[in-house]
């Protein structure tokens, strides 16, 4: 169950993110938040990465654990602007 009266603007999946983010999936994300296995997170990212329209944002939990996910995100070629948030988040701002 979704709080907070935005059950309509939001979709949650559990299991196995490789494989239920694979198939009908919107065709514009607006918000990602990643957290679960962090060495999943570029694999997810890529799979994700074409449906990001430009302003969506990406926060990742405990982020430092993946440091192929943050080299890219922060990487200057790549269409992101990333920054650590309050310790142990990043939050990533996909530009147009």
């Amino acid at each position: 169950m979704i709080e907070g009266g935005v059950g309509d603007l939001v979709e949650i999946r559990a299991g196995d993110a490789l494989q239920t983010l694979a198939f009908d999936m919107p065709e514009n994300i607006d918000l990602l938040v990643l957290d679960g296995a962090k060495a999943l997170y570029p694999e997810i990212l890529a799979l994700l990465e074409s449906r990001l329209r430009p302003g969506a944002i990406i926060v990742a939990d405990d982020a430092d654990y993946s440091p192929d996910y943050l080299a890219y995100i922060r990487s200057t070629s790549n269409g992101y602007v990333s920054v650590p948030f309050g310790g142990d988040v990043e939050v990533t701002l996909r530009l147009g």
